[in-house]
């Protein structure tokens, strides 16, 4: 029988073995008798001597000695144990906490807010150095360079002192923290910005035109939306018999505006912003006016919900119900999706018929969310709960996580990796019924984002724009300035346009144009009056997903404390996004770079030269009893 030999003892073993029982041996010196005493300090003085030799064999056979005798004259008590374990474990925490926190980590991102530049499960690389030195704390820095911080860059903040939902977590599933967040740097101190197909036109605080939040590569595949919803947050002050009598509404996490129920019943509204001077109406913020929220209707559910608006239209398998505008004008009291019975802004409606031929556009340019299909009903990807009554039925689809991308489908597999799905997959049909179902749950993944025959107060997170004449969906022109059927929708939004009066007027949706002059430089003074200024001190960010992205339209400016850091590569999972991300190329020869791996270096230097010349000294055994 062959009998199993033990692994040799390198002469870095060797030495850990001859550091780790010298401690043991400091705490166990003075309960042991002095010829164990003395056994024990010969084993370790002719290890030491083996090792500074570099003498690996006799080192190898010492260090196997003095473990056998360590373990026979200083047995290990469970105080011992746990002691060393809490030891290493802290130890081990303070100097991951310390990299983490100043220098880079590993991040994995928790949902799709970033599609399609990042994807649910995607593990980064976060560079901590590329704005500043950051504090050990969730927030604040030791040094901080605003010239470092670029326009378009894939940002790490730090949700800590914001108002986010949900913020607190813990690492290392101990240490109380806060969550952070990956969004894209748009706008920094004293930046306006104005928001017009789907682009970002921006002046700085010197007034020189941003171009490169619509130029550069990482800007010219995305579009970007000022709002995730037309209400954004509605904060109601007082309720009278039932009723709130007073709607606040908050956009970039700011009181924008309010309507209030007047004695003689009417509804007044008041633009509340102070660095929107000037602004008479609700839909003028931003460029809101040039975005409209949109869905898929049937024949019959278009005549049930705007049978006025179906006179006249040519007959279609479904039509597009466009919102827009929210006005003060033709404000109402209604009852909100919470249950508030308050005032709410008066919305315009209009209605496109969608031929097979859009319809089939549509489909090859659908994007959804992850999401899971089970027993032929899905949910969203990292839902953490969602009420059964409202999950969508898909019972030709296969179980398991599926995602769509620009018409593409993919099956999700472990690890995040993907695998592009065949054109026949059932969750690929261009049926209409299934195009419809697929452009309603938008990210949502809820059927309460569908179209019903009762009042609707949510619509799914799809929107519709004009970029130079052309009527964009899902980022795509879906309808050309000389389509037919746009040109007939514009002729019927100037006839409602005529035939409304100025109580109640009708602002047809239709090309604003682009906030340029004639002579094709940007409009400073119409950027700065209708466009979001950012204030000093704060920088806006934004989810290259518009469609699922809590970022500064819902929770506002980033203090220049939150930020810490920026993504610098996707590590997994394997394929074309693997690497470098799309963004401004980052300088790595900065002060903050050079001075943090600077200390990390003289640290584990010095540390490492501590350690060799305290185990190559001569040992001291004296008793530390004994000593005074």
């Amino acid at each position: 029988m062959l009998k199993k030999v033990a692994a040799y003892y390198t002469l870095n073993k060797s030495h850990r073995v001859l550091r780790q029982n010298y401690k043991l041996y400091r705490r166990k010196a003075a309960s042991l008798l002095p010829e164990k005493k003395e056994k024990i300090q010969s084993l370790l003085s002719n290890l030491q001597t083996a090792v500074a030799q570099k003498n690996s064999e006799i080192a190898d056979r010492l260090a196997r000695s003095l473990e056998e005798t360590a373990r026979s004259l200083m047995p290990k008590t469970l105080w011992d144990k746990i002691r060393d374990f809490t030891g290493q474990i802290v130890f081990a925490l303070v100097i991951a906490v310390a990299i983490r926190q100043t220098w880079f980590e590993f991040y994995t991102i928790p949902s799709g807010s970033a599609r399609p530049t990042l994807k649910e499960a995607d593990l980064l690389l976060v560079s901590k150095t590329d704005y500043g030195i950051d504090t050990l704390t969730p927030t604040g820095h030791l040094y901080f360079d605003p010239s470092l911080v670029e326009r378009g860059s894939i940002v790490i903040l730090s949700g800590k002192d914001m108002d986010i939902y949900d913020v607190d977590t813990k690492y290392f599933y101990v240490i109380p923290g806060k969550k952070q967040f990956v969004k894209r740097l748009i706008g920094k101190p004293g930046d306006s910005l104005y928001f017009y197909g789907g682009q970002i036109f921006g002046v700085s605080a010197n007034g020189n035109d941003l171009t490169e939040l619509r130029d550069t590569p990482w800007f010219r595949n995305l579009e970007h939306i000022p709002f995730i919803r037309f209400n954004g947050k509605v904060e109601t002050p007082n309720a009278f018999m039932g009723v709130f009598p007073t709607s606040v509404f908050y956009q970039m996490n700011e009181p924008v505006a309010s309507l209030t129920v007047q004695p003689h019943g009417g509804i007044a509204g008041e633009i509340l912003s102070p660095r929107s001077p000037g602004i008479k109406n609700y839909h003028d913020l931003w460029g809101i006016k040039n975005f409209a929220m949109s869905r898929l209707l049937t024949p019959e559910e278009a005549k049930v919900l705007h049978p006025s608006l179906m006179e006249g239209l040519d007959p279609a398998p479904l039509y597009l119900e466009l919102s827009h505008h929210p006005s003060f004008h033709g404000a109402k009291l209604e009852k909100d999706e919470y249950g508030r019975m308050r005032p709410s802004f008066g919305l315009s409606t209009s209605l496109l018929p969608v031929s097979e031929e859009k319809i089939k556009i549509l489909m090859e340019q659908m994007y959804t969310c992850r999401f899971h299909v089970k027993n032929g009903v899905a949910t969203r990807y990292g839902a953490s709960f969602e009420p059964k009554a409202f999950l969508p039925r898909m019972p030709n689809v296969p179980d398991g996580t599926y995602e769509i991308l620009s018409g593409k489908g993919y099956r999700v597999h472990l690890l995040g990796v993907t695998q592009e799905l065949d054109s026949s997959h059932p969750l690929l049909s261009q049926n209409p019924a299934h195009v419809q179902q697929l452009y309603n749950l938008g990210i949502e993944v809820d059927t309460r984002f569908a179209p019903s025959l009762k009042k609707d107060r949510l619509t799914p997170s799809r929107y519709a724009y004009f970029a130079y004449g052309d009527l964009y969906l899902m980022g795509y022109p879906v309808f050309f300035k000389k389509d037919s059927a746009l040109v007939q929708f514009l002729q019927k939004e100037y006839q409602k346009q005529a035939s409304s009066t100025s109580r109640a007027p009708y602002i047809p949706f239709d090309d604003e144009g682009v906030p340029m002059k004639g002579d094709g430089s940007i409009d400073v003074e119409f950027i700065r009056k209708f466009g979001v200024t950012v204030p000093e001190g704060m920088y806006l960010v934004l989810g290259d997903n518009h469609a699922m992205s809590g970022d500064s339209r819902q929770f506002g400016f980033v203090p220049q404390n939150n930020l810490r850091g920026g993504a610098s590569l996707v590590l997994w999972p394997p394929g074309p996004r693997w690497g470098r991300l799309p963004q401004p190329p980052t300088n790595h020869f900065t002060f903050p770079n050079v001075t943090i791996l600077s200390i990390f270096l003289l640290g584990a230097a010095g540390t490492t030269f501590y350690l060799r010349r305290k185990y190559t000294k001569p040992f001291h055994f004296e008793d530390r009893s004994t000593q005074k």
